[in-house]
């Protein structure tokens, strides 16, 4: 009877089972010598040689995580400035939409007479720190000055709309004259905004009706029918005012007293007798 022929024990299982007991010596003697005390002079050798081992053993796993540690940080690069170059992409179109908008207002400015729009002045904000009980929709004194740069003729407004001018100054604080003033010289070039019947209106805010308790506003055509409740907006006509900001709402109209025009009554847009905090148009440098 023929003997059977020996089978060969395949070179790649003797270099796995190898590594195997590689690996497990590591474990056993990396739990020996992991204590605090002093190790002998064979046991220090051991475990430099069994470091060196390990670094041999271990370094194509942490030559592959490397790698793939460093693909995914380029991956994420290459996102991040992929989202850098559309946001700059949408930054060169922003800046010319921006551009071709400033033309378009400096055209509208010279062909309506606009010397000032609001978008051409930054917001101090100020507190309202003393009124006069007398004069109580006259004037108002706030906590701002030439020191935050600060001067006459500046505009006074809250986020409900206008409140008046700058007529007084000092270092630390300045006095405004409310438009609600009985001052007669009070005036400001308006416009009215009738958006239902598609009308602009221009006329001059000339003085607060006591009576009324209304904003009149005159040289408005007698042929004009205005729809109650429609804005009314500084027109930005002069120097003090920018354009664009709220005054108040149309409540009822007149004819003057000769009969070729309007008087205008308009609510005002604040509440004139309790106004704490406001802003100062100051220009922009």
């Amino acid at each position: 009877m023929l003997n059977k022929p020996k089978k060969k024990i395949d070179i790649k299982y003797i270099i796995l089972f190898i590594v195997i007991i590689i690996i497990l010596i590591l474990v056993i003697f990396s739990f020996i010598i992991k204590d605090k005390r002093k190790l002998s002079a064979p046991e220090r050798f051991i475990k430099d040689c069994l470091i060196s081992v390990e670094n041999i053993v271990l370094y194509p796993f942490r030559f592959v995580k490397d790698e793939i540690t460093e693909f995914i940080y380029l991956k994420d690069v290459y996102k991040e400035n992929k989202v850098l170059k559309e946001n700059l992409d949408r930054y060169d179109l922003l800046y010319t939409q921006n551009q071709e908008l400033k033309r378009q207002i400096e055209e509208l400015k010279e062909e309506y007479g606009i010397e000032n729009i609001l978008s051409e002045y930054e917001y101090v904000k100020a507190t309202v720190i003393n009124r006069n009980v007398a004069y109580w929709y006259d004037t108002m004194t706030i906590n701002k000055g030439s020191k935050s740069g600060i001067t006459e003729d500046m505009a006074v407004i809250t986020s409900k709309g206008l409140i008046g001018k700058v007529i007084k100054t000092t270092k630390n604080t300045s006095e405004v004259k409310m438009i609600t003033s009985s001052n007669s010289n009070n005036k400001i070039s308006v416009i009215i905004d009738d958006v239902e019947n598609n009308l602009k209106l221009y006329g001059i805010l000339t003085n607060y009706d006591v009576k009324k308790n209304m904003l009149a506003i005159e040289g408005i055509s007698e042929n004009s029918n205005i729809k109650k409740g429609s804005k009314v907006y500084t027109s930005g006509l002069n120097d003090i005012f920018p354009s664009g900001i709220l005054v108040g709402e149309v409540d009822s109209e007149i004819k003057d007293n000769y009969g070729l025009s309007k008087i205008v009554y308009a609510s005002a847009s604040n509440d004139m007798s309790d106004v704490s905090y406001v802003s100062v148009l100051k220009r922009k440098e």
